[in-house]
This record gives C-alpha cells, structure tokens and sequence, in this order.
C-alpha cells in the first residue's frame, strides 16, 4: 500500500514538474539570429587561428624567399662568368 502511495506520489510529482517547465520554442527570427551569433563566433575564432599562424610562420617564409632569390641570382652570375 505504502508503495502504491509513493508511486503515485512520484508520479504526481514528475508530472507537475514537466507541466510547469513548458515548451521554449524559438521564432524564425530567434533561431536565425542564433545561427548568426554562433557563426560569428565561429569566424572570429578562426580568423584569429589563421592570423597567429600567418604571423608565426611569416620570417620563415620571407627568409625562404630571399635565399631562392639569392641562390638564383648566385646561379645566374655563375652561368654568366662562363
């Protein structure tokens, strides 16, 4: 008997609580403006990953440039000399 109480104590009470928590539903407007907000956060996070690897990786890269120009520019003298 007491189980047969509690159950349908326990019962009653999961039922109030879902009642009371209602449907959140979001309007066309709401939901784009969501998807906005998410896909901003997005970019900037990504364009802020691609600055810092530019940066970090840009003294090698000029320093690669310079040294093929040099080794050209070696190359060519030396086939000229000839």
């Amino acid at each position: 008997m007491k189980k047969s109480i509690l159950g349908i104590l326990a019962g009653a009470a999961l039922m109030f609580s879902m009642a009371s928590c209602g449907e959140k539903l979001l309007t066309d407007e709401q939901v784009q403006a969501e998807i906005t907000k998410g896909y901003e956060a997005g970019k900037a996070a990504v364009e802020q990953e691609m600055t810092a690897k530019c940066e970090a990786d840009f003294e090698a890269r000029v320093s690669a440039i310079v040294d093929q120009a040099r080794a050209d520019y070696e190359a060519e003298m030396a086939a000229d000399k000839k």
